[in-house]
């Protein structure tokens, strides 16, 4: 976690998802969850209702193979954010009925991994999008060369692993609000 720029991530208004957050201990992730909202930096946590509570964090993610239903974090807890991930129709439904605010849905455009095959493209990503009433987050293959093909998506923001630098000279002026 210490490897994570927090100063940039703050200047691009990035969100951040812990990836794995079991196999940290509990002080060290207490301090990094203290960083992060110091800062005001979304910090979600996934899968993981007990850490989320452990951690007194109001964000938490929903990976798309996790099908438990989480609606009950709502009432515990109304100022909560959950996001979940998506690949599909029937995996959005499933994320709307978990309590997701907001979806990420991928694979936008083709990436390097061989053995992860198709994409939706920007034309199947808006007309899966248009029909509900969510805020969706781009994610897939958003590199420096596509980044400007975001901007006719039906689109609330965009997930990036590779290519965060190049693409975050252009963060600001595509997403003004962020989550």
């Amino acid at each position: 976690m210490d490897e994570i720029n927090l100063d940039y991530v703050k200047k691009t208004g990035a969100i951040l998802i812990l990836r794995n957050p079991d196999k940290f201990n509990r002080n060290d992730l207490k301090k990094f969850n203290y960083k992060c909202t110091s800062r005001k930096i979304g910090l979600f946590v996934p899968n993981n209702v007990k850490i989320l509570l452990s951690l007194r964090s109001n964000k938490f993610y929903i990976s798309a193979y996790n099908k438990k239903q989480y609606k009950h974090l709502k009432k515990i807890n109304p100022k909560i954010e959950i996001i979940g991930s998506a690949h599909n129709v029937a995996e959005i439904n499933e994320k709307i009925q978990q309590g997701c605010d907001y979806i990420v849905l991928s694979r936008i455009f083709e990436t390097s991994n061989k053995y992860k095959k198709g994409n939706l493209g920007t034309l199947k990503f808006n007309l899966l999008t248009r029909h509900f009433s969510r805020k969706f987050v781009a994610l897939g293959g958003i590199n420096e060369k596509n980044f400007r093909k975001i901007k006719i998506l039906n689109v609330y923001g965009c997930a990036l692993l590779k290519d965060k630098k190049k693409a975050g000279k252009y963060m600001p002026a595509f997403f003004k609000n962020s989550f």
